[in-house]
């Protein structure tokens, strides 16, 4: 795939809504500043190279912002993984591992118990070109 394709923030809004509806979450947005700045964090670029270069690391960033910054009134983490493998889909891939594992992730993500690199290495090992 040539060009990366980039999530916008109605489609996360969008995203989420189908969530809060799905899982009968907490509706709303608590910060609407904080899901702009994970979004545009995970697609910044400076002198015209992005600061997070490959599908993989966009992904890692958009799910870690998102996760991190907690900008839904509820389900925040749900919200995260889904943008991440909507993007990672979008873009090519497919995330080809247990309902646990991921769930493991998103925990860790927000806790803070794994780091950047450590999402772009789970992803480089279960992010699988489609």
């Amino acid at each position: 795939m040539d060009k990366i394709i980039h999530l916008l923030l109605q489609d996360i809004l969008n995203f989420h809504s189908d969530l809060e509806r799905q899982f009968v979450l907490l509706p709303g947005i608590r910060n609407i500043g904080l899901l702009e700045s994970a979004i545009s964090t995970a697609f910044q670029s400076f002198g015209g190279y992005d600061l997070y270069p490959t599908v993989h690391e966009k992904a890692a960033q958009l799910c870690r912002g998102i996760a991190k910054n907690h900008p839904f009134i509820d389900g925040n983490k749900r919200t995260a993984l889904h943008c991440m493998f909507i993007y990672l889909k979008a873009n090519g891939y497919i995330i080809n591992t247990t309902l646990e594992e991921k769930k493991s992730l998103i925990i860790d993500i927000a806790s803070g118990e794994k780091s950047f690199e450590d999402i772009v290495n789970w992803l480089r090992v279960y992010a699988e070109e489609i």
